[in-house]
């Protein structure tokens, strides 16, 4: 399993510095002055201008402000941002607020997705598999961004059972409208995967081999059925929990939720690509650790995956 985990560590850093390497060349090609934007209608005068341009070295070519940003990352002096915010503080600030509404998301998506897949798969055809069929089919043809802005209208600006955007409510209701749309829409894929997945587990012929031994239908759910038809499952929440942060750029911008997302959303607009490169590298990180763990999941799932 070491070998196994540093395999992967070894093959993930050149990928992650083409990845970090093609981000901050995006964010390089946008036309416009930072500086310029972020200052407005404001005039700067020129001796400012060009303080601030070699400060952040914005006037050094592309490959040079690359290799000084990852040399930030790799030795902890982040920096601050053109507008002064010392940018490990708002790591300290942001990381909590995109995590609660990660974990609170998750939440509702698993539990619903779970529950509903897992009991409408051995019930099939019954009424809780045909709603949960029509439902989710429903959920999975509307576009994310249309479900944000509805919900937040809806709930939030006409029936004012929600805030409608910040934190100043505190944790769990500034997070509570952002997560369940999250984790509904989510829920639709992840219910339906779990449904297809046990019924076609149910009738395997292992399964039918098993009942055909005598052993009692508990012990063939817990040691036959469910350890196998999590398989896939485990799959897609690994790739759902790998994506959360690409997500949360737009959750967090339409709802003004000061996280990380609504960070990247922010360095993006403003051409900082120190931030950005930095924010895709705990991206990144976040990534394959995620994977990792996946993979340790599938060796206590099935013992057979061990020795791939």
């Amino acid at each position: 399993m070491i070998r196994f985990v540093l395999r992967r560590v070894l093959a993930a850093i050149p990928i992650g510095l083409i990845v970090t390497l093609g981000v901050y060349a995006l964010v390089f090609a946008m036309p416009g002055d930072p500086l310029r934007e972020l200052a407005g209608d404001k005039p700067i005068p020129a001796a400012v201008l060009a303080a601030k341009r070699a400060q952040f070295h914005l006037d050094d070519p592309f490959i040079v402000q690359y290799l000084l940003s990852m040399k930030d990352i790799l030795t902890g002096h982040f920096g601050s941002t053109f507008a002064g915010a010392d940018i490990a503080d708002q790591l300290r600030l942001r990381i909590p607020v995109t995590l609660k509404l990660a974990t609170l998301s998750l939440a509702f998506q698993w539990v619903l997705g779970l529950f509903f897949g897992i009991y409408a798969g051995f019930k099939r055809n019954g009424w809780v598999d045909r709603s949960l069929l029509l439902a989710t089919l429903v959920l999975l043809a509307i576009p994310g961004l249309v479900a944000y802005f509805a919900a937040q209208y809806l709930f939030a600006v006409e029936l004012k059972w929600f805030p409608v955007s910040g934190v100043l409510e505190g944790y769990p209701r500034s997070y509570l409208l952002p997560a369940l749309v999250i984790g509904v829409l989510g829920f639709a894929g992840l219910g339906r995967l779990m449904r297809t997945s046990i019924v076609e587990t149910v009738n395997a012929d292992f399964v039918k081999t098993a009942r055909a031994k005598g052993l009692g239908e508990q012990r063939v759910l817990w040691r036959h059925i469910l350890p196998n038809a999590l398989l896939p499952v485990v799959t897609f929440i690994g790739l759902d929990l790998a994506g959360l942060f690409g997500g949360a750029i737009i959750t967090e911008s339409i709802f003004n939720l000061p996280g990380l997302g609504q960070f990247m959303f922010q360095a993006i607009k403003l051409k900082e690509g120190g931030v950005v490169v930095l924010l895709s590298t705990l991206a990144f990180i976040s990534f394959i650790l995620i994977n990792l763990l996946v993979d340790v999941l599938y060796g206590v799932l099935d013992p057979r995956v061990r020795n791939v």
